[in-house]
């Protein structure tokens, strides 16, 4: 008998079902340790998508040098999407960002940020 059982391996399968069965209780108990641990400091999230205010998607400028003036595209997310275009008499970056951020009522950095050239 004691042959019979050596040639299955019962001394490799014996250990299996208890190794199995201790990670499986370790790994719970570390489980629930980690989620119910109160954390003194928790983290801060941050928004990854930057806020544009007033619900405005991009703005888009081509520049026409030979004729010293620029194209405004502004597309604004609301409830419908709408497009709306202004022409300025500046080439000049600086200028346009100001005209711009004048004009929508937000800071020349936010403009600045939303601003695509072509």
């Amino acid at each position: 008998m004691l042959k019979f059982l050596k040639l299955l391996g019962i001394e490799y399968w014996v250990p299996l079902p208890i190794l199995g069965l201790s990670f499986w209780c370790v790994g719970g108990w570390i489980t629930e340790k980690t989620l119910t641990s109160s954390d003194k400091n928790p983290v801060q999230l941050q928004a990854n998508q930057p806020d544009y205010g007033f619900g405005i998607a991009s703005i888009k400028v081509e520049i026409y040098p030979e004729k010293g003036i620029s194209l405004v595209k502004i597309k604004k997310l609301s409830r419908t999407y709408t497009e709306s275009e202004m022409i300025l008499t500046t080439t000049h970056i600086p200028d346009l960002e100001a005209a711009i951020a004048n004009e929508l009522r937000l800071s020349r950095q936010k403009v600045r940020k939303m601003m695509r050239y072509r």
